[in-house]
Order: structure tokens, then C-alpha cells, then sequence
């Protein structure tokens, strides 16, 4: 096996900055504008990683090399956001290019909806943007039926954010 999936540890907060950022600039090309994904900084990433896996309410997994033990991809949930008929929320779920297609995502998702129904937490949001095709497909062959769109922004960028959602977990 090439690589594998555990529970993020503080001192991963720099490693998944940087699977952040690679993942973003590979998925989000064509997507977003280039300069939004070029001024992307990884010490800023970093930092407010840190805050994250500081809050125990909050999973993260990492999905790691485990051969060189890269962070290669990341999974963050707990309760969710803002005002919502639903218990909990998927923040971000990011792989990077060279890691897709193993597998991890699939895997990241089942194990976050295991802990997700340890906590009581019965029924799932996730945001993704409108366009993000890829995302869409993903998310749909893990059972989500599209919910609200939304107008927002991304560094002042104008998007449209389409929930995926599950009513029973």
C-alpha cells in the first residue's frame, strides 16, 4: 500500500499547508484565477492549521506517503456551521494530483462519517463550488444528493457554492 490515513497530529500543520495548497492550485486551476491561486500562503496556512487541530471538536485525518510520511490529502468535520438543518459539516476534504485515484477519499469519507455517528451526529453537509466538477462527481458516488446554492467569494472572487447533503447517516 502507497499510502494510508490517521488522525492529524499538531505537529502535521505544516505538512497539510502544503498538501492545502497543492491541492488547491491542481483542482481549483481553470476554476478560480491564477493569481488568487498563486498568492496562497503556506506560513498563513500553517498558522491557522495549528488553531484547527488545537479544537477537539473537530476531526482531521491526514492521508499520508508511507514511504516518505508526506501529507498527501486531509479531511476536517464536526458540527455545522452557521445556521443549518444539519448536525454536521465536511469543511474541507483536499488530496493532492499524484494521490487521487487511490482510494483516500472514499476512505477519509467513511471514516468521518464513523466518528460523525459516534457523536450522534446523524445527518451531513458539505460545501463545494458549483463548478468544481470533479468534487461534484465524488461526491454523488458517496451518496449526496445536491441541496442550496449559494453566492460567495473566494479572495474576491465572485463563485457559486452548491451543497451535497445526506439526511441519514
Amino acid at each position: 500500500m502507497r499510502f494510508a490515513i490517521r488522525a492529524a497530529r499538531l505537529a502535521d500543520a505544516e505538512g497539510i499547508a502544503r498538501a492545502h495548497t497543492a491541492s488547491w492550485q491542481t483542482s481549483y486551476r481553470g476554476i478560480l484565477p491564477d493569481a488568487v491561486l498563486e498568492r496562497i500562503n503556506i506560513d498563513q496556512r500553517a498558522a491557522s492549521w495549528r488553531r484547527t487541530l488545537q479544537d477537539r471538536s473537530i476531526l482531521t485525518l491526514v492521508a499520508y506517503d508511507v514511504t516518505h510520511h508526506d501529507i498527501v490529502g486531509f479531511c476536517d468535520a464536526g458540527r455545522t456551521r452557521g445556521d443549518s438543518p444539519y448536525a454536521a459539516e465536511i469543511y474541507r476534504i483536499y488530496i493532492e494530483h499524484h494521490a487521487k485515484r487511490y482510494g483516500l477519499g472514499r476512505e477519509m469519507f467513511e471514516q468521518v462519517v464513523d466518528w460523525l455517528r459516534t457523536q450522534e451526529l446523524r445527518s451531513l453537509i458539505i460545501w463545494v463550488l458549483d463548478n468544481n466538477h470533479h468534487a461534484r462527481r465524488f461526491y454523488e458516488a458517496m451518496g449526496g444528493r445536491t441541496g442550496a446554492r449559494m453566492a460567495s467569494t473566494v479572495s474576491g472572487f465572485p463563485v457559486v457554492e452548491l451543497s451535497y447533503v445526506w439526511d441519514r447517516l
